[in-house]
């Protein structure tokens, strides 16, 4: 069975009519549907509030630059983030570095900024600790996000790397925030976490008596995806004015908010060497 189509005339004249309609709902001044929020997932990295806080001004940027909503989401743990990711929930995506293969191979997300700075792990302690390295650490008690955290896994190579291994080992108590392992530290709950670069930056603007006494090794730092599904010219977009944000005052002031230095131009290929710190996902 042959199946017809309306001529090319029908169709111009439907558009027409949709595009006149439009314009007589703006000059009444009734209502037109908006085009739906992007839903902009957020790492649990750190509790909701905080998270929110930080992110509130760059959703608030992205709502002006695109005239578009923009909703902040997050989940209770690392897990449901990864499971709400891998179903296709978000527009919008900020995740560690080493949970970007694994959305980039669901299909459904492609990777787009970086922070411009690498991502380390930064071994704090108290200002007026007595600890001056690494070494210093054997034995005692490290604070740390949570074990599956990249930040985690990289923090505790760089304490090996310093020969803290065996009976010379620290003893780990894992927090579910890299603000709840520090603020270990600060309550003298540890004497030494492990947090994020990005975490102990903004500690520090914020005048926490914490001091870094060693980092680990470099990798990518956070980054943000967007969805497939979203049209290219809006994910070509969204790119831009993230990477535009260090030359145009605004976004500046945003950045500074954040304390992040800026983004920039990130590939899936700077993530592959990151796959062996990702744990398979547990079955409910």
């Amino acid at each position: 069975m042959v199946r017809s189509f309306p001529s090319l005339d029908r169709w111009r004249r439907l558009a027409g009519a949709r595009a006149a309609l439009l314009l007589c709902l703006l000059a009444a001044g009734l209502p037109v549907a908006a085009e739906p929020a992007l839903i902009f997932g957020l790492l649990p990295s750190e509790s909701a509030t905080t998270k929110f806080r930080r992110y509130a001004p760059l959703r608030e940027y992205l709502r002006k630059r695109l005239g578009r909503d923009v909703v902040l989401e997050t989940a209770r743990d690392f897990r449901a983030f990864r499971r709400r990711t891998l179903e296709g929930r978000y527009d919008l995506l900020e995740t560690a570095p080493h949970l970007v293969p694994e959305a980039i191979d669901s299909g459904r997300y492609e990777v787009i900024t970086t922070i411009v700075r690498p991502l380390t792990a930064e071994i704090v302690v108290r200002a007026d600790s007595a600890y001056r390295q690494p070494a210093d650490l054997a034995g005692v008690l490290v604070a740390t996000p949570s074990p599956s955290a990249v930040t985690t896994r990289i923090g505790k190579e760089a304490l090996e790397a310093a020969g803290l291994v065996g009976p010379l080992a620290p003893r780990y108590v894992a927090f579910p925030t890299h603000n709840a392992a520090y603020a270990a530290v600060l309550g003298q709950a540890a004497e030494a976490a492990l947090i994020s670069v990005n975490v102990y930056n903004k500690a520090r603007r914020q005048h926490q008596p914490l001091r870094s006494i060693g980092s680990s090794r470099r990798i990518p730092n956070m980054s943000i995806l967007t969805a497939r599904r979203l049209a290219l010219a809006l994910r070509e977009r969204l790119q831009a004015i993230l990477v535009g944000m260090r030359d145009e005052p605004a976004g500046q002031r945003v950045l500074r908010e954040m304390a992040y230095p800026g983004y920039r131009a990130a590939t899936a290929e700077e993530y592959e060497r990151l796959r062996g710190y990702l744990t398979p996902l547990p079955p409910e």
